[in-house]
């Protein structure tokens, strides 16, 4: 008897916790792939850690990007065109503004059959940088358009967004 009360308990108390599991992967952010694994040249010596702010309506963030990465957005199967985007969100060189600029973009575009990449980029106008908008933003940009392009992701390709001017 006691051992079945317990076995329902332990039932009753697990299932939120599945559904909050299983609500959290369905909405999961897709999982970021570094651009250079093995630290990004330049980056030596760069250690003040990647911050992420709130603006007053919940838009997230970016500066302090010391390790740039690439955040894919596929379409369905049976809606991929085999194009490809690198979004890349602006923010003046000083941050980048990730959601409305980027992640939101990216799910756009992937609803319409196209593989987006969100590019998290270092920041050449930041207070204290010793990136360049020609040098280390520019490599970032043609990281990830490489990166993709050697992993056959697209057979079309176009680069997008407030910061894709460094091209």
């Amino acid at each position: 008897m006691q051992s079945a009360m317990i076995r329902k308990c332990g039932l009753t108390a697990l299932l939120p916790c599945l559904f909050l599991i299983a609500t959290t992967c369905a909405s999961a952010q897709p999982a970021s792939i570094k651009l250079w694994p093995n630290g990004a040249p330049g980056s030596e010596g760069m250690s003040t850690p990647e911050t992420v702010r709130l603006s007053p309506e919940g838009e997230h963030i970016i500066s302090n990007v010391q390790e740039p990465s690439i955040t894919p957005y596929f379409p369905q199967p049976g809606q991929a065109t085999g194009a490809a985007v690198i979004v890349a969100p602006g923010g003046g060189h000083t941050e980048i503004w990730i959601d409305h600029e980027g992640y939101a973009v990216a799910e756009w575009l992937s609803s319409h059959g196209v593989a987006a990449f969100v590019l998290k980029y270092r920041l050449a106008k930041q207070p204290g940088s010793k990136y360049t908008v020609e040098g280390t933003e520019l490599s970032d940009i043609q990281r990830a358009i490489r990166t993709c392009w050697r992993h056959g992701v697209f057979r079309r390709r176009g680069t997008g967004g407030a910061g894709q001017h460094t091209l």
